[in-house]
C-alpha cells in the first residue's frame, strides 16, 4: 500500500493566497466605503442602460416594467424625449458612457489605495463635476417624465436614484478633500500578517508611506528653506 504525497506549497498555499486576497479586498472596501459604493452604482447603471438600449433597437426584446396608469415604462421609452436632442440616438447611450466613467474614477480611487499611492487630487473634483452633469441631466429628465411626458419609467427611476446617489457620495468626498485618502500605519513597519502596529490593515497588504492632506502638502510647499 502507497501513501500520496502532496507536493510541498500546494493547495494550502494556494487556498491561503486566495484567503489573503479576499482579506485585502474586503478590507479595501471597508475603508473606502464612498468609492466601493461608486463602482457598484456604476456597474448597475450600466447594466440597466444597456437593458434599455437592447430594447430600445430589439423590437422582440420585452420591456419588463408596469404598462399601464401613470407608471407606464413603454410610454417613456418610446417618447420623442426618450432621445438625445435633434438625433436618434437613445440617451442610455450617454447614459452608458456616463456610468462607464464613473466607474472608471472609482477604480482609479481604488487602485491608488490598494497600491498604497497618494491619491490624485484631481480625481475627486472630476467626479464631482462628472455627478453634477448627470444630475443635471437627471432633472431635465424628470420634467420630461412628469410635465411633458406625464408617465413615469421604473427603470428611469433607478437610474436617477442612482445618479443622485452618486453625486451626493462625490460631493462628501470632496469636501473631505483635505483628509487622508487611508489612514497610514503608525510605526514605520508592518507586520509580517499585513497588519500595522495599530492594528490597521493597509490595503496592498505592505507599508503605505504616511498620506498627507493636500492642505499640509500645500503648508510644506510654501514653507521657506531651512538655511544652514
Amino acid at each position: 500500500m502507497t501513501m500520496e504525497r502532496t507536493a510541498p506549497g500546494g493547495s494550502g498555499r494556494d487556498e491561503a493566497a486566495g484567503e489573503t486576497l479576499t482579506s485585502r479586498l474586503l478590507t479595501l472596501a471597508r475603508q473606502q466605503l464612498g468609492l466601493t459604493a461608486l463602482a457598484l452604482m456604476a456597474v448597475a447603471g450600466l447594466g440597466i442602460s444597456i437593458y434599455l438600449t437592447i430594447v430600445h433597437y430589439d423590437s422582440g426584446v420585452k420591456l419588463v416594467c408596469n404598462t399601464t396608469g401613470l407608471i407606464n415604462c413603454q410610454s417613456v421609452t418610446s417618447s420623442a424625449y426618450s432621445v438625445v436632442p435633434g438625433t436618434s440616438i437613445p440617451i442610455t447611450i450617454p447614459g452608458m458612457l456616463w456610468f462607464l466613467a464613473l466607474g472608471a474614477l472609482a477604480v482609479a480611487g481604488l487602485r491608488w489605495v490598494w497600491r498604497g499611492e497618494a491619491e490624485d487630487p484631481r480625481l475627486r473634483i472630476s467626479t464631482l463635476l462628472l455627478t453634477v452633469a448627470g444630475l443635471a441631466f437627471v432633472i431635465y429628465l424628470v420634467y420630461c417624465e412628469i410635465v411633458l411626458v406625464q408617465r413615469i419609467c421604473e427603470w428611469c427611476t433607478v437610474v436617477h436614484l442612482l445618479t443622485l446617489a452618486s453625486f451626493l457620495i462625490a460631493l462628501t468626498r470632496w469636501q473631505r478633500r483635505d483628509e487622508p485618502a487611508y489612514e497610514a500605519p503608525a510605526s514605520g513597519h508592518t507586520a509580517s500578517n499585513g497588519h500595522s502596529a495599530s492594528g490597521q490593515l493597509s490595503p496592498s497588504g505592505r507599508h503605505a508611506p504616511p498620506a498627507l492632506s493636500h492642505r499640509t502638502r500645500r503648508a510644506l510647499n510654501q514653507r521657506p528653506p531651512v538655511r544652514r
